[in-house]
C-alpha cells in the first residue's frame, strides 16, 4: 500500500469543547502521522470556494455558516493508504449511525456537528490538501526532491 497524505479538519464544535488533543490523539493512535496543522478561523469566501460541490444543495449555506462559526484545525495527515483507513477511523457522517470507536461515534454531536472532516477519496484528498497546505504537502517526506535545471 502507499504512502498518502490527506485532509483533515476538527471542526468548530469539537475545538470550542477542547476536543483537539483527544481527537489527535486517537487518530495518531492508528498511525497516522500530522505533517502540518494550523489552527485557522476559515473566512466565508474560504469555505464556500472548500465546499464548492455541495453549493445549491439545501444545507450549503448551513454548513458555510458553521465552518466559520469559529476556529477550526486543519491537518494534513500521512500514513500508508491514508485516505481509505482515515474515512473508516472517522466513521459515517451520522454519529447515530457511526461504529462503535470511531471519532464521530466518541466525539459527534449531530450530523452536522459530528466533529471532523476527512477527504471521502484520493482525488478530494489532493484537492483539499493543496487548498490549505499547497503542493508541497501533496508529495511524502521521504519523496521529496530538488532538482535544478539549466537554462
Amino acid at each position: 500500500m502507499a504512502l498518502e497524505r490527506t485532509l483533515f479538519i476538527i471542526k468548530p464544535d469539537a475545538v470550542k469543547r477542547q476536543l483537539i488533543g483527544s481527537i489527535l490523539a486517537h487518530v495518531e493512535a492508528q498511525g497516522f502521522r500530522v505533517v502540518e496543522a494550523r489552527l485557522v478561523q476559515l473566512k466565508r469566501e474560504e469555505a464556500q470556494v472548500f465546499y464548492a460541490e455541495h453549493q445549491g444543495k439545501p444545507f450549503f449555506n448551513d454548513l458555510v455558516q458553521y465552518m466559520t462559526s469559529g476556529p477550526v484545525v486543519l491537518t494534513c495527515l500521512e500514513r500508508e493508504g491514508a485516505v481509505a483507513r482515515l474515512r473508516e477511523v472517522v466513521g459515517a457522517t451520522d454519529p447515530a449511525e457511526a461504529a462503535p470507536g470511531t471519532v464521530r461515534k466518541l466525539f459527534g454531536e449531530s450530523k452536522q456537528m459530528n466533529s471532523v472532516h476527512a477527504s471521502d477519496s484520493p482525488a478530494s484528498s489532493e484537492r483539499e490538501v493543496k487548498y490549505f497546505f499547497g503542493a508541497v504537502a501533496l508529495v511524502p517526506e521521504g519523496r521529496r526532491s530538488a532538482s535544478i535545471t539549466s537554462g
